[in-house]
């Protein structure tokens, strides 16, 4: 259907009117079929200018974010798109209508005293004019605008009308079309975003070498925001009071100041949280979004504090971008990455301090393993010379005396030894030697080797090895390590004339070995904290026997490095049951 505005080929009113609304009636069913806003604009527009019998048509709509007019579409009468160099449009007219919403009809431009002397109608040569304001709730979001270049006269009020009415629907179909629109491409950047956070918490999370860490989280970061240079940096306590340290940067030279109050790269890598906006930072908790100054040369600088619990800022990332300020988006994700980080980071920092800890002691403990070994190894010699007469004859109380030195040397040499194991498992250093094993032989080697130990309390043992038990995968000296161990503590914290028993027996794919006793018993909230090392109990029974607390830390250490476990059972006043598990070979 077909409308033209020339008097002589008009059809009656009332058939005119008719024509109309079916007209307008078809174009509000086409515009509430879509949501696809280029869509909409060009049904709107493609439908006016066959409504009205204009030669071309535009659409201008108001940017969400700056308010400012936009030239988004425009058609002419045969359905082709103008393009933006073909703009030429009375943009006095268009803002007339957009400033105060109300339509604008002229027959002749050219000698309509509102617009002929504006220079668009005369450079243009803009005759027949109808443009009316898009208005959604009281609210303008845009103007239609179409025009006849060659022709006066062709738009009547009736067209203004007719104009207005179908802008009343397609204003609410283009509003709803934009609302879904932003919905959508918000909905989609969350999506992505929730996805790269996602990607973000993966990556943090797989690592916790800190430096790493921190440089994901500058990286992230950077990209996001397309930053040119940035930093990051870790609060950290010196000597002299809290200092910042950067720790990962880009973009910097070793020369390039990074701003007043900030750091400067040149000098060292740490700054006094004294120094301008570090120390804002850390004071007021805030993200800083400044804009760059031109006059000053100053980039624009996003500033955001990574703060752990919602209460200590523990670091700071820094991105600068010269001549373009951040957007809100922008600093919103650093923001929200910053928060993904925090336990990234602290767990990353927390964990370089107990390795740095860990360290230190094992360098400790080797040192002091070594000194001790030498000393103890001459005192043990010179008491055991003194002891088998090389100096001379003893009295009975020197010899007394000398055998105290010698028990305490050999107690001195099992926690260096226990000490220095355990140091070598923490670092990865303990040898290990798997290989086939029959454990009986194993068992009964552990038992010579105390057996001076369990006469001395007429303590009865016995061996529940049956023959034909399949071979042990293992390290046959850590295995007498660990069964000498149970066997020694079983002997020592149970009364003379105990009785204690070691079972072997296959159980699936490992063979089980128990030690059980008949002794003192452990408490259950002694058997908690059994296996921690230095641990020793307060009951005086148990206390009243010399030992360090290792012994039985380093057995579940080594039983877990040979690939098995280790339980106890224990009941105060009737004994204990020591198992653990080895695998079986092949």
């Amino acid at each position: 259907m077909t409308f033209t505005s020339n008097p002589a080929t008009r059809p009656p009113a009332s058939a005119l009117a008719a024509d109309r609304l079916a007209a307008l009636y078809e174009v509000s069913k086409a515009l509430g079929s879509s949501l696809d806003l280029d869509e909409s604009l060009t049904v709107t527009l493609d439908n006016a200018i066959r409504l009205t019998g204009a030669e071309r048509g535009f659409l201008v709509l108001t940017d969400a974010d700056s308010n400012e007019l936009v030239f988004r579409l425009a058609r002419d009468n045969k359905q082709a798109t103008l393009e933006e160099a073909a703009f030429e449009v009375s943009r006095t007219v268009v803002r007339e209508v957009a400033t105060h919403g109300d339509a604008i009809l002229t027959t002749n431009a050219q000698k309509d005293e509102r617009f002929a002397a504006q220079d668009s109608v005369i450079n243009y040569a803009l005759r027949s004019i109808m443009a009316v304001p898009l208005t959604v709730r009281g609210k303008t979001i845009g103007v239609l605008y179409v025009d006849n270049k060659a022709k006066t006269g062709l738009f009547r009020p009736e067209d203004l009308d007719l104009l207005a009415t179908f802008a009343g629907q397609a204003a609410i179909a283009i509003e709803n079309a934009r609302l879904f629109t932003r919905t959508d491409r918000a909905l989609a950047a969350k999506i992505s975003e929730l996805e790269n956070m996602a990607k973000i918490d993966r990556q943090l999370n797989e690592t916790l070498d800190f430096e790493k860490v921190m440089s994901l989280t500058l990286e992230w970061a950077a990209k996001y925001t397309a930053s040119r240079t940035g930093w990051i940096g870790i609060f950290e306590t010196v000597d002299h009071g809290q200092v910042v340290r950067m720790v990962a940067r880009f973009g910097i030279s070793g020369t390039r100041s990074l701003g007043s109050g900030l750091l400067n790269a040149n000098k060292s890598n740490t700054r006094p949280l004294t120094d301008g906006l570090v120390h804002l930072v850390l004071k007021d908790r805030r993200v800083h979004n400044l804009p760059a100054d031109l006059t000053t040369n100053e980039p624009a600088r996003l500033v955001v504090p990574v703060i752990i619990h919602n209460e200590r800022v523990i670091a700071i990332i820094v991105l600068e971008r010269p001549n373009h300020t951040f957007s809100q988006n922008s600093a919103d994700f650093v923001a929200r990455l910053a928060d993904h980080a925090a336990f990234a980071i602290e767990n990353a920092r927390l964990y370089n301090a107990l390795k740095y800890a860990n360290d230190s002691k094992s360098e400790f403990v080797r040192h002091v393993s070594h000194e001790l070994k030498i000393p103890m190894t001459s005192i043990k010699g010179y008491a055991d010379l003194m002891l088998n007469g090389v100096t001379g004859a003893l009295t009975d109380q020197q010899r007394q005396f000398l055998n105290i030195v010698r028990n305490n040397v050999d107690r001195m040499t099992v926690l260096v030894s226990d000490l220095a194991d355990i140091q070598r498992i923490e670092s990865g250093r303990l040898r290990i030697e798997i290989r086939a094993v029959e454990i009986g032989p194993v068992i009964q080697e552990s038992v010579n080797h105390l057996q001076a130990q369990l006469s001395s309390k007429q303590q009865q043992l016995s061996l529940l090895v049956p023959a034909g038990l399949p071979l042990a995968r293992t390290d046959p000296a850590r295995l007498m390590q660990i069964i000498t161990n149970l066997l020694s503590n079983a002997s020592k914290y149970s009364s003379v004339n105990s009785q204690i028993v070691i079972k072997a027996e296959a159980v699936d794919n490992f063979l089980r070995l128990t030690v059980a006793d008949n002794g003192y018993g452990i408490s259950p909230a002694d058997q908690a904290k059994l296996f921690m090392p230095f641990f020793r109990s307060e009951e005086p029974n148990i206390r009243q026997e010399s030992g360090w607390g290792l012994g039985l830390h380093l057995c579940k250490r080594l039983v877990e490095l040979l690939g098995g476990e280790i339980i106890v059972k224990s009941e105060v006043g009737k004994g204990s049951l020591f198992s653990f598990t080895v695998p079986v070979d092949g």
